[in-house]
């Protein structure tokens, strides 16, 4: 029982120091990051408004009372918790990483056009265009499972936990289903895995990103800047060109958004780009105040019970109907394909 016990706390207490290391997203240099962009932005609105900046001033700001101990933020905090300290391990084991689909795209190309020479690039220019296809590929699986999870009424259930936060914080992040988890990481697995084999393929081992705290260098760029501040309660906009190209934190409340206009827009995570080629894009032109939630569903995800159990019924319903829908339509000739049943928040209206 006690060799059982300590094996437990060791895996544990190792995975929150994984979780908490310098490279990690909750490790201190994206943290302080953060905190130090927060600051400046707080001293810069102060300033332009010729209000005191003051020390209390600045933590009743960025860190409200009413918003830290919203049982919303309570429930964030359980969840992630679950998903980032104990299951983290468990999710990892169920996807297939880029480095195999890597291997596999090598092996695909060399098989199909035979191997390759040395390329004659110079390194920086290689390291330089495989950290912007790996981001822009990142992007595109982020983007696309994004897009998924809003338009199939069934997924919708499960990415409906993450929209049901009626209040923001950098934990909210994690506020998701392990369904969620486990499609995202295989999906940008995949698009990132498919570049570097190509890449790989074309220039040699070589071919990698440029990195910053071992992550794709642009990436962690963002993390250390921005990335936390996307659910948070602080409107930081970016508007005109960059708000075409760059997700800002007022893009992504407003992807949390209970107001219809905003439903289903700004999908990406650092980047617009895909947002704007595919119509999804909603430019923060100007303060808008947004409320947050999925309306009076939340209450039923105010624990992790229901949080975690709940999609699970409610997706099977949907797939039964659409199940059901496709028995009794009349049978053509040629192959159809069902559209999923309409929901408040999909991309079909």
């Amino acid at each position: 029982m006690m060799d059982s016990f300590a094996w437990a706390w060791t895996l544990i207490l190792g995975r929150a120091q994984s979780v908490f290391n310098a490279g990690s997203p909750y490790g201190l240099p994206a943290l302080g990051g953060a905190l130090l962009f927060t600051v400046l932005f707080y001293i810069e609105v102060r300033r332009k408004r010729g209000n005191r900046i003051s020390v209390g001033g600045f933590i009743k700001s960025v860190f409200p009372s009413r918003i830290l101990l919203h049982p919303s933020s309570r429930l964030d905090l359980r969840l992630w918790t679950l998903n980032t300290l104990v299951f983290a391990s468990a999710y990892g084991m169920l996807a297939i990483g880029g480095l195999l689909w890597r291997d596999a795209i090598v092996a695909g190309l060399t098989h199909a056009f035979g191997p390759r020479g040395a390329s004659d690039w110079p390194i920086w220019a290689i390291l330089s265009l495989a950290t912007l296809l790996e981001l822009l590929a990142y992007e595109f699986g982020y983007w696309i499972s994004h897009y998924l999870f809003h338009a199939i009424p069934a997924l919708w259930e499960f990415h409906k936990v993450h929209h049901s936060a009626e209040v923001l914080t950098t934990l909210t992040e994690m506020r998701t289903h392990p369904v969620e988890i486990i499609a995202f990481m295989n999906v940008i697995g995949f698009c990132t895995g498919i570049v570097f084999g190509a890449m790989t393929y074309s220039f040699g081992p070589g071919a990698h990103a440029f990195t910053l705290l071992n992550a794709n260098a642009a990436l962690m760029l963002f993390i250390l800047t921005i990335g936390h501040l996307r659910h948070s309660h602080m409107w930081i906009a970016f508007t005109g060109l960059a708000g075409r190209l760059f997700q800002s934190p007022a893009h992504h409340q407003i992807h949390h958004s209970d107001q219809p206009r905003h439903f289903n827009k700004n999908l990406g995570f650092a980047l617009a780009v895909w947002d704007w080629l595919f119509g999804t894009l909603y430019v923060p032109e100007k303060y808008e105040r947004i409320t947050f939630g999925v309306g009076a569903v939340h209450v039923r995800f105010d624990t992790v019970r229901s949080s975690f159990l709940l999609p699970f019924s409610s997706c099977a319903n949907h797939l039964v109907k659409w199940a059901g829908g496709l028995k009794s339509r009349p049978r053509k000739r040629g192959p159809t394909l069902a559209r999923p049943a309409p929901s408040a928040r999909t991309l079909e209206g």
